[in-house]
């Protein structure tokens, strides 16, 4: 378009732009004011008058007034319904509901926990009213019944089959080659089928591959060569036909079903027969015809070549279906009944039939020429039943699955069970089993505790040992015990413990204390007091006698239950009693009363204090006025140089009794001596007895009066109160110290104790107890008293308690519960098979001898002869009788005899000359026929005669207690030994030892040890000692500390009574040591001098004079006793003896001297220490003559200078609290103050601030807990195996409680093993099969045989049981065993003749399949045959199906678990199997691997081995290869803003609706319109001239729509 076209058109359409727009939101606007509105629903109308219906409304577009508009104002897509269906009840429909399908399951389907897959199943369902179905369903109330529901099956298993075998070689390049693959797991429950086991190619492609191969002919060729065959057979075949030659083939068919025929029924012509024109005889006149009388037809009848009637054939199958009829109706109602018991015998029968080699069908007669006797075409048989059960019970759970808390999953083991209604007869299906389990995966297990719970009892009391000697502890350290019950965790109801193993145990022994009784312990009495009047307050005080008080603090408060404080105060009384009293200072020195004088007489002074009598300081007059003046002032004199000189006082001895009474004071005295003797003119000396001075002493008196309080009396309750808050009293005495019982007053004014208190009696604890526990069964006992005895069958629960009375609370209920049960009593469980009689012999009615068979009934009985359901015995352990045994009656002879039995087994131990045999008996009336004597009813065949002798193999096992063996003794508890060692505990006792036993032949070989007169196993008595734990004594008394002053040790023993032996309790510690405190109040007491011992005719000068020093201890009485020196400080004891001098008149007289001082604290160098003395006497002259009065020494370490320090000593034994032998105790260590020397000195030398700590602790005294450990398990027996090295089998036990230190350790061994039997290993040899033999017959069915016997490890067979014992017989029968275990002796056979199918050998039996991952035992075997050749349909007479199934299959008990996994070999994915043999199929339902693997970011592999993309990611794939993955991309979603209108329109595809597609299409013809209109109108006058208007406008239109033609011609107008 030009430039100025465009210039002109940008107005218009922009123009036209704004216009649509203009309108739409106008429109969008308006849209939002319309809506639907609705009317009232109508009545229900239905075409029937009732049932199924419709209703309907009136629907509008309104306003918001809901005035009616046009539909096209309101969305569209937003109006509601104007109908809906309705129901109006009919009075007379029903529904009628047809039975279930069976469950078809889904594909593909899921499987759930219980191995079943979900489908559904459908019915029919009408509406009938008055027993007629009506067309409508509207006459039937809704709902409808529903038709379909989901069902659970088993399910579906596809066929899966094995790789390919090679091909076959070709022949020719005519021919073909085949081959073939075998069937592995057969299809079931609906499975996919198998897909061809054969297949075939030409060995054309090979011949054109080999150079030397010939090249076939041509078409044309090939064609005349066949036509001259054909020609070449045919004339072949009518001469043999002239000649009578053998070119003819006599084929045997299969033997048809065993029909069962009522007495003189004849039985019915098979279809083989019909079609080969041959009829049993059924009349007595039938001939036979000539060609044939020469023929030995056998057991059967003869064979007529007759034609019967069509009539006759269609009246003998009518009879036929009336009798099945009759038989179906019979066994329907007969089932259960006892006639079903008994199998039924009956009759065979199988087609012969005459072929040419060609395979054309000749009569039968040509084959039978010349012959002798052939294949029978009837016989006898048992009618098969299948055997009968019902349907499976319910899955229960037998070991509920969880997680324990240590991470152990416990499987879930489910059982079902289903009953067997009627065994199996003849060749029917045998029983199955009737007892199923599987195991539950591990997903979605619940924690145990969910499950199951323990329950613990209240705790019991705290015992010092758990066992023999078990005793309360009343104060310390102890053990105790609680039981634990297991219980449901949703209603608590008891269950048996086996179910609570898996779930986490509380502990059930624990320790406990029982706190100690505190007493009261009080320090020492005070002093006493001053003698005090009753009254100091009265003036005067009275005259009576006063009083006198002391007191004592409590150290120690008592404890509840503890001693209580003994009094706190004492008063006695005393005389002389005053209520003031001066409290006197020391004397002065003495004052001269001339104090020009330094001798002669003098006086001294000392201070006086007045206290009252509470001792409180008071004025001094008081004291005057009541006791007049204080003796202040005493006359005193100085020595002058003439004057006798006494020397000091000693210090006084200790008082002779601690305290004064009424008859007896105390003394004590003191001594001085002359130290210079009176010179001329001086004072003389003081007579002899003056020098010693004698007071008394201790004059307090020994004790008081005391208010001393009784013992509480009982607790008294409020009215009509048994328990609960009281009151309590007790009397009040005054007493002596003597306890004897004083006047009240005597007691006056001393504080009395409480005589009433709170108290409170115990309401009791009453007993708990669990909830009950279900009813047991409702069983008979097990094992039974006797056979056949009838027993009352019971059920029995139980509770436990939880907490025990105490105070005399409620009693305990009774703890178990018996009742009888609803029904009458049952017998004992003892069923067992029950066989009939046998019948006579019985052949079919047409057949007159050969093989027959009797039979006979089998029942299952209980121990009283009642039948029961077969059920009882099929679980048991004992075959199933059979109920059926071939018989044979003699074409020969009138003899009937039954089947020769197997051959006996040769003795274990034979001696030489003994024979193996097989016998059989005349059977019916044989017996006694004459005829029937000379038969042979024995064989016999010698048996090979060997010696035996008994070997040891191994060493014996470890003796074995508890359940070791049959003979084993039950443990039996020594001494000290608890009774957890229960007689089942296999801990201790009598018990025995094994070792294996070799049985061995001469010639080497293991033979059974049967043969040698033992089991396998030998054994002996042997003992395990009982564990005798440690007995020890009683703690004897405390030793005295062995220190006087600072820390000391004491000691205390204990003997052992009994030492431990075989592992009981260890001995416990036998001494003990605690530390202690010595007072250090032992002091050296010197006596006084004595008299200074001058030489002799002296009487002044020096000489020497002794006293006695003694070490003294205040002892606990207050008297000072002599202990040894030492307890004394050697270093410090005065001494005893010491130099003196007496002066002589005139001479200076000293003091003695004074104590040394104290040197410095840690002695630093030139340090000294000091002693003075003073002039007693000045000498007369200069003073200078005085001897030394100060005396210096340096301070010598060690001896006069002293170092201080702490020393700590190791820490002593526990000793326990109480009264108890274990549990919380205290042990201490000295810490003693140390003086250099190593000499324990009183703490006050030692700083306090670095005195260790602490001197005492808290310790634990560990109370004996003894190991505990659960039952043996059953002995496991897996690993045992046949052969000489038979191997061990073991059993274990598991701790359940962990001892203690001192508890009695566990057992060493937590596993013991025995040897297994030497047992020899018997297998079943299975010899080959043989040729198909077909009874004299060219071609077809046939039977093939072999040998199967239990053979041992010499080759010997031996009794089929030696091989069957490890494979559970019970409930099965022999053709089941046979089938299972693979050891049937005959089996079919197919020889197929020219021109028939052509079919391979059966393959050998598959793998055992069963679903390993849920635990299942039974499974099934597979075996399979290929088709080589279908056979020539042209050339036998349109026969075309091969005979037989081609894959059969059969149970099984055991074998390998083999699964089917998808792997990746060689570039490929295969469905492989556990042992690596590639399958097709199997591999259904499990994830299939990506190859290649899933590279693509963001992709993962499905489970159908595809890669797709996750989710929220849209995939790519490749243009060139199709489904190849290449990238996975984010899905867009459309999250980007949309303007306004369209956004709340919601104008987006998946909205648009008709409305909008109309207004699009009005707002785009109007767009158009515009468009159209500005261009004509803005066209230049010279295009205008151009062309004409009118053929312009055509050129324009000539494309558009023509109803764009009528808004033009419009706006031209």
């Amino acid at each position: 378009m030009a430039p100025s076209a465009l210039r002109s058109w940008l107005p218009c359409l922009l123009l036209g732009v704004w216009a649509a727009h203009h309108a739409h939101a106008r429109d969008t606007h308006a849209l939002t004011k319309y809506r639907w509105v609705t009317g009232e629903w109508g009545v229900c109308w239905s075409e029937n008058g009732c049932g199924r219906g419709s209703e309907e409304r009136t629907v509008w577009c309104g306003d918001t007034h809901g005035r009616p508009l046009p539909p096209i104002l309101c969305k569209g897509r937003e109006k509601p319904s104007n109908s809906r269906p309705c129901y109006t009840a009919c009075a007379d429909g029903t529904w009628v509901a047809d039975q279930w399908s069976p469950c078809q399951t889904d594909a593909p389907t899921q499987v759930d926990a219980d191995g079943l897959c979900s489908g559904r199943r459908v019915r029919n369902v009408s509406c009938q009213v008055d027993g007629v179905v009506v067309p409508s369903p509207g006459a039937c109330p809704d709902p409808a019944p529903a038709t379909v529901a989901p069902c659970t099956a088993l399910c579906p298993q596809g066929c899966v089959v094995g790789p390919w075998g090679g091909w076959s070689p070709c022949e020719t390049c005519e021919a073909s080659k085949h081959r073939t693959r075998s069937v592995i797991v057969a299809p079931a429950h609906g499975g996919a089928p198998c897909p061809p086991l054969s297949e075939y190619r030409l060995c054309i492609a090979d011949c054109v591959q080999s150079p030397d191969a010939s090249f076939p002919e041509d078409a044309r060729e090939q064609e005349r060569k066949q036509e001259r065959e054909q020609a070449r057979e045919k004339e072949e075949w009518e001469e043999e036909e002239e000649k009578g030659s053998s070119s003819v083939r006599l084929r045997v068919g299969e033997w048809g079903a065993c029909t069962s025929l009522l007495p003189g029924q004849a039985p019915p012509p098979s279809p083989a027969a019909a079609d080969a024109s041959l009829y049993f005889a059924r009349d007595a006149d039938a001939t036979v015809p000539e060609a044939s009388r020469d023929v030995d037809l056998g057991p059967s009848n003869a064979i007529l070549e007759v034609y019967p009637p069509e009539a006759l054939r269609a009246e003998e199958e009518q009879e036929e279906e009336q009798q099945r009829q009759k038989d179906a109706e019979r066994i329907g109602d007969d089932a259960a009944g006892p006639t079903e018991q008994v199998p039924r015998v009956g009759r065979q029968e199988r087609e012969l039939s005459c072929l040419h080699a060609n395979g054309t069908r000749l009569p039968l007669r040509r084959c039978l020429i010349g012959r002798g006797r052939v294949a029978a075409r009837t016989r006898t048989c048992v009618v098969p039943r299948d055997c009968s059960v019902g349907d499976w019970s319910t899955w229960s759970t037998i070991i509920p699955g969880c997680v324990a808390p240590s991470g152990l999953v416990v499987r879930e083991v489910r059982e079902r069970r289903r009953t067997g209604k009627a065994l199996q007869h003849g060749d029917g299906v045998p029983c199955p089993h009737l007892l199923e389990r599987h195991t539950l995966p591990d997903p979605s297990l619940q924690p145990c505790d969910t499950r199951y719970q323990w329950v613990s009892s209240a705790w019991g009391p705290c015992v010092a040992s758990i066992g023999v000697e078990e005793a309360a502890v009343r104060c310390g350290g102890g053990v105790q015990t609680r039981q634990l019950t297991c219980v449901r965790a949703a209603d608590h109801v008891p269950v048996a413990d086996d179910l609570c193993v898996h779930v986490e145990p509380p502990p059930r022994v624990q320790r406990c204390e029982v706190g100690c009784e505190r007493d009261c312990v009080v320090g020492p009495w005070s002093a006493w007091g001053v003698c005090t009047p009753t009254d100091c307050t009265a003036s005067p005080p009275p005259a009576t006698p006063g009083f006198q008080r002391r007191r004592r603090e409590i150290v120690v408060t008592p404890s509840s239950g503890g001693a209580e404080c003994p009094p706190l105060e004492e008063q006695s009384e005393c005389h002389e009693a005053q209520c003031h009293q001066w409290v006197l200072g020391p004397w002065s020195s003495c004052q001269m009363d001339n104090l020009a004088h330094s001798c002669g007489p003098g006086h001294q002074t000392r201070n006086a204090t007045c206290l009252d009598s509470a001792g409180v300081p008071a004025p001094m007059e008081e004291c005057r006025v009541e006791l007049g003046p204080a003796p202040r002032e005493r006359e005193c004199h100085m020595p002058c140089a003439f004057d006798c000189v006494v020397g000091s006082w000693s210090a006084w001895s200790p008082c002779t009794r601690p305290c004064a009474s009424q008859l007896q004071v105390g003394y004590t005295q003191r001594n001085t001596s002359v130290v210079a003797p009176p010179g001329p003119g001086g004072l003389s000396c003081p007579a002899p007895d003056e020098l010693t001075q004698v007071e008394t002493c201790r004059v307090e008196p020994c004790g008081g009066a005391a208010w001393v309080a009784g013992d509480w009396r009982p607790c008294t309750l409020p009215a009509r109160a048994s328990c609960g808050p009281g009151r309590q009293t007790r009397p009040l005495f005054c007493r002596d110290h003597l306890n004897n019982t004083l006047p009240g007053y005597r007691c006056g004014g001393l504080t009395r104790p409480s005589l009433e208190r709170a108290c409170e009696v115990s309401c009791g604890t009453a007993c708990t107890v669990t909830s009950w526990s279900e009813w047991s069964p409702c069983l008979s006992p097990d094992p039974c008293p006797m056979d056949g005895v009838l027993v009352s069958s019971v059920q029995r629960r139980w509770r436990r308690v939880l907490v025990a009375p105490s105070d005399g609370g409620s009693p305990c209920p009774p703890l178990d519960e018996e009742r009888g049960c609803a029904h009458a009593p049952v017998s004992c469980s003892a069923h067992h098979w029950r066989a009939g009689p046998w019948s006579r012999c019985a052949l079919a009615d047409d057949v007159e001898c050969g093989l027959g068979f009797r039979v006979r009934r089998v029942e299952c009985l209980d121990a009283v002869g009642n039948v029961v359901e077969a059920t009882h015995c099929l679980l048991g352990d004992k075959m199933v009788p059979e109920s059926s045994a071939e018989c044979e009656v003699s074409c020969a002879t009138p003899c009937v005899t039954s089947m020769w039995t197997p051959w006996t087994s040769c003795p274990i131990h034979p001696p030489c000359g003994h024979f193996s045999s097989r016998t059989r008996e005349l059977l019916d009336e044989s017996s006694d026929n004459p005829l029937c004597q000379n038969l042979i009813l024995e064989e016999k065949e010698p048996c090979q005669c060997h010696s035996f002798y008994t070997r040891h193999s191994g060493s014996w096992s470890s003796c074995l207690v508890g359940a070791g063996g049959e003979d084993d003794s039950k443990g039996t508890g020594g001494a000290g030994v608890s009774p957890l060692l229960g007689t089942d505990s296999g801990w201790c006792g009598v018990g025995r030892r094994y070792r294996a036993l070799l049985c061995i032949r001469d010639d080497g070989v293991l033979a059974h040890p049967s043969a040698c007169g033992h089991d396998g196993i030998e054994s002996e008595p042997c003992m395990v000692e009982c564990p005798s734990d440690c007995r020890v004594g009683a703690w004897g008394e405390w030793s005295a500390c062995n220190a006087s002053c600072g820390a000391g040790i004491q000691f205390r023993r204990r003997e052992v009574v009994q030492p431990s032996l075989w592992g009981g309790r260890p001995c416990p510690e036998t001494s003990e040591a605690r530390a202690c405190w010595g007072e250090c109040s032992s002091s050296w007491v010197p006596g006084g001098w004595t008299e200074c011992q001058l030489g002799p005719k002296q009487d002044c000068g020096s000489g020497t004079q002794k006293r006695i020093v003694r070490c003294m201890r205040e002892s606990d009485t207050g008297l000072e006793v002599e202990v040894s020196a030492e307890e004394c400080d050697v270093t410090a004891q005065p001494e005893g003896q010491q130099a003196c001098r007496v002066s002589c008149p005139g001479e200076c007289v000293v003091s003695s001297w004074s104590s040394w001082s104290q040197c410095p604290q840690g002695c630093p160098a030139q340090s000294h220490r000091s002693r003075s003395r003073e002039v007693v006497r000045r000498p007369v002259g200069n003073v200078a003559t005085c001897p030394q009065l100060v005396e210096e020494e340096p301070c010598l370490r060690g001896v006069s200078c002293w170092q201080y320090s702490w020393h700590v000593g190791n820490w002593t034994s526990c000793v326990p609290l109480g009264h108890s032998s274990c549990g919380e105790g205290v042990r201490n260590r000295p810490v003693t103050c140390i003086r250099s020397g190593d000499m324990a000195v009183p703490e006050r030398f030692c700083p306090r601030d670095t005195r260790p700590t602490p001197q005492e602790t808290w310790c634990y005294v560990d109370c004996p807990i003894d190991c505990e450990v659960t039952p043996w398990t059953p002995w496991d027996d897996s690993k045992c195996s046949c052969g000489e090295n038979s191997g061990e089998m073991i059993r274990h036990r598991y701790l359940s409680v962990n001892p203690s230190e001192s508890g009695r350790p566990c057992p060493a061994n937590l596993q013991e093993s025995r040897p297994c039997p030497a047992i020899p290993c018997y297998t079943w040899e299975r010899g080959p099969w043989s040729q198909c033999k077909l009874e004299a017959s060219e071609c077809g069915h046939g039977y093939v045989e072999r040998n199967v016997s239990c053979v041992g490890p010499g080759g010997q067979t031996v009794a089929p049981q030696l091989c069957l014992a490890l494979v559970h017989v019970g409930g099965h029968t022999w053709p089941y065993l046979a089938r299972a275990l693979d050891l049937n002796t005959k089996d079919g056979c197919y020889v197929p003749c020219e021109g028939d199918c052509e079919l391979t050998e059966w393959t050998s039996w598959s793998h055992c399949h069963r679903d390993c991952y849920r635990g299942h035992q039974g499974g099934t075997q597979t075996r399979s045959r290929a088709v080589l050749t279908e056979g020539t349909p042209q050339r036998v007479d349109s026969r075309t199906s091969c005979p037989g199934p081609l894959w059969e299959t059969r149970p099984c008990l055991a074998g390998p678990c083999l699964n089917f996994t998808w792997e990746i070999r060689n570039g490929t994915v295969e469905c492989v199997r556990g042992d690596g043999l590639v399958v097709t199929g199997g591999c259904e339902g499990t994830p299939r691997p990506c190859l290649p693997e899933c590279t693509v970011r963001g992709s993962v592999c499905s489970g159908l081995g595809a890669c797709v993309c996750q989710s929220g990611l849209r995939p790519r794939y490749s243009e060139k290869q199709r489904f190849r993955l290449t990238a996975c991309v984010p899905v867009l979603n459309l999250t980007f803003p949309l303007p306004l209108p369209l956004s709340e329109a919601k104008y987006l595809p998946e909205d648009i609706n008709v409305w909008m597609f109309a207004m699009v299409g009005v707002g785009s013809a109007f767009v158009v319109f515009v468009a159209i209109s500005m261009y004509l109108l803005c066209q230049s006058p010279r295009e205008q001239t151009s062309a004409p208007v009118t053929l312009r406008r055509q050129k324009t239109l000539r494309h558009r729509p023509v109803m764009l033609g009528q808004p033009l011609l419009m706006f031209m107008r």
